[in-house]
């Protein structure tokens, strides 16, 4: 079992300096300059663990009891098969709450995520790995192919899965002064016209720090050095999220246009009312059951 996110390894894969007495050092200073070695902390505190309860530790250890809105929608979600979509304004948090949540009540539940997270080994039976674009770089159209074939036949057989379909973490718009998701990947899109299942809105309607979004109006890059710190200050706070109306397959049906359709779901997110009342984390007792029951 490995009980670390990065090590020196990742350095020196990524440059022959960092294989040197000076370049191991060197990079040793980076993880700690760079809050790496705190993620290596907490995960390997809850390495152990798997899925939901892998969450629930880190959670836990970073101090984060986000609360939900409008929770009794989950007790309507389909047997098989759905899809969740979500903006993502933390970048890493957000994957996190909403693995501890969806697959707390579908252990079978996974995330399409880029290759990056999929350092977190105790959430690969939670991760479909695939290369989105970022920032200006685009990747040969065969990237990501296996990722989205897994996707498409893990629906097939009846699994839920979760898509932050900008592939990238929110931005701060200069034109509406809001944070939001930058345009929604049009490969998503087809995926979930494809798909032909429920889909549900998730809305994380809080986000990381003001600093946080500034830096990336300088560069994408100098706002990813700073993803980890962002992880870390969190303690204390109450992030909310809201679960909007679960969208049926003849409403998805309705739009032959991608464009559209990704304006209709978008709008579902970013217009979804705010709850009057929120249930924290604490309180949620898995698996929930069935509005039936």
């Amino acid at each position: 079992m490995k009980y670390t996110v990065v090590d020196v390894h990742v350095f020196e894969k990524i440059s022959p300096y960092f294989r040197s007495k000076w370049g191991r050092r060197f990079a040793r200073f980076l993880m700690h300059i760079l809050a790496l070695d705190r993620v290596n902390w907490v995960y390997g505190r809850s390495c152990q663990n798997t899925g939901s309860a892998f969450a629930e530790g880190l959670l836990n250890d970073l101090g984060v009891d986000y609360r939900l809105g409008n929770a009794e929608r989950l007790h309507h979600l389909p047997e098989g098969a759905f899809i969740t979509v979500s903006n993502h304004p933390y970048g890493g948090l957000d994957g996190i709450m909403l693995i501890h949540l969806m697959a707390g009540i579908r252990p079978d539940y996974k995330v399409m995520v880029n290759e990056i997270l999929t350092l977190i080994e105790a959430m690969d039976e939670n991760f479909i790995s695939v290369k989105p674009r970022v920032g200006n770089i685009t990747h040969p159209a065969t990237t990501g192919v296996n990722g989205i074939r897994e996707t498409l036949t893990r629906l097939r057989d009846g699994h839920p899965v979760g898509f932050f379909p900008a592939g990238a973490v929110s931005k701060f718009n200069l034109k509406t002064f809001r944070i939001r998701d930058r345009e929604w990947q049009e490969g998503i899109l087809k995926l979930i016209q494809l798909a032909k299942v429920p889909v549900v809105p998730i809305r994380f309607f809080d986000g990381n720090s003001l600093f946080f979004y500034f830096l990336g109006l300088i560069s994408w890059r100098i706002r990813s050095i700073r993803m980890p710190y962002e992880v870390f200050n969190k303690r204390g706070q109450r992030p909310r999220i809201g679960i909007g109306n679960i969208i049926q397959t003849d409403e998805i049906a309705q739009f032959s246009d991608r464009k559209a359709l990704g304006d209709f779901l978008r709008k579902a997110i970013y217009e979804m009312p705010k709850p009057t009342s929120y249930i924290p984390k604490t309180a949620l007792k898995f698996p929930l059951k069935k509005a039936s029951d």
